[in-house]
């Protein structure tokens, strides 16, 4: 089949472009022009082509859409940049993803459309028993999450041939240049349960629910399995010090009475069994990370107790509980 893929250079995406190009699909990657991505488009080969456009702009959709039987559809922005620029985020995940629908069931050929939604429609509050099911009703508690639960219902109301699959924890593999706020680490509980998934695991599942048939019709987690559930102390501690920096302190993260991160452990015995994903897990994505700092990796091990001193800075809670701790011991 030829697959539209939006957001094709992304974190996942790119994963996804050589994951569905194994499955033996061709590709039509849609995404913003830069000169970053003009060099890792040059890398994808001749059986991808790259169309240059808006994903809000219909004119760019329509150009991508033609000659396409699938439709992958990853792009969105995420958080935190999603409070930064609530209008431009609505547009690019919302706005933008009826569009597409629309335009693919006027289409001859593109009716069959795999969405990337996110354990973020879980909401935030981990106040329920894990791992959450696929049939788990929704609760979203940020603005992203409303946004992946809006694109859900209108694709259940469309009539086009769907699969929706909710991604956990995608941790990027390249530090370098990813579009990530470093103190948005802090704000999750530092006892929140998180399940990771490596990029090119969750690529490999939606290159596969593609022309899976099973998998029509059907709500599914995405997640890394049982030996990718941490908490999110500990996951912050593990990529630490395998790029070089030292232990973070609880105090450093947002404390509350409940546990709090978007999402949760996920139950993905569904998904698992239809698409075979599950390869790689936290040894795997450690090793990448270091391979992808290159010369930087060693900087950062010579200079830790800056580099460590640099990213608790960054908490903004960290001095704020140390301050209550130390009244609450001398009160």
């Amino acid at each position: 089949m030829r697959v539209l893929l939006t957001g094709a250079l992304g974190n996942i995406g790119s994963h996804t472009v050589r994951a569905l190009l194994e499955e033996g699909h061709d590709v039509v990657a849609l995404d913003r022009e830069s000169r970053a991505a003009r060099k890792t488009a040059a890398t994808l080969g001749e059986r991808v082509r790259v169309v240059w456009g808006d994903i809000t702009e219909r004119a760019s959709l329509r150009a991508a859409l033609e000659g396409v039987d699938a439709v992958v559809h990853m792009a969105a922005i995420m958080p935190p940049h999603v409070e930064k620029a609530p209008d431009v985020a609505k547009r690019i995940n919302v706005d933008a993803t009826l569009a597409l629908i629309e335009l693919m069931e006027s289409s001859p050929t593109a009716r069959r459309l795999v969405f990337a939604s996110s354990a973020g429609v879980f909401g935030e509050i981990q106040d329920r028993e894990p791992p959450l099911r696929a049939d788990t009703p929704p609760s979203p508690t940020d603005d992203y999450g409303r946004h992946k639960l809006a694109c859900e219902h209108a694709i259940q109301r469309s009539g086009l041939r769907w699969t929706i699959l909710r991604i956990a924890v995608a941790v990027p593999t390249k530090l370098i240049g990813a579009p990530h706020d470093p103190a948005s680490a802090f704000e999750g509980s530092p006892d929140a349960r998180v399940e990771i998934v490596h990029p090119a695991d969750a690529a490999t599942a939606f290159a596969r629910a593609v022309a899976c048939e099973p998998a029509i019709g059907r709500i599914l987690n995405i997640g890394g399995g049982k030996n990718c559930r941490l908490t999110n102390h500990e996951l912050l501690n593990e990529v630490m010090s395998a790029i070089g920096i030292g232990c973070i302190p609880t105090e450093a993260f947002r404390r509350s009475d409940t546990p709090r991160f978007y999402g949760d452990w996920v139950d993905t015995e569904e998904s698992q069994r239809l698409f075979q994903y599950q390869r790689r897990g936290l040894g795997e994505l450690k090793a990448e990370m270091v391979e992808g700092l290159g010369v930087v990796a060693p900087l950062i091990r010579l200079f830790r107790p800056v580099a460590t001193w640099y990213l608790l800075g960054m908490s903004p809670y960290l001095q704020q509980n140390r301050r209550a701790d130390r009244s609450r011991r001398t009160g």
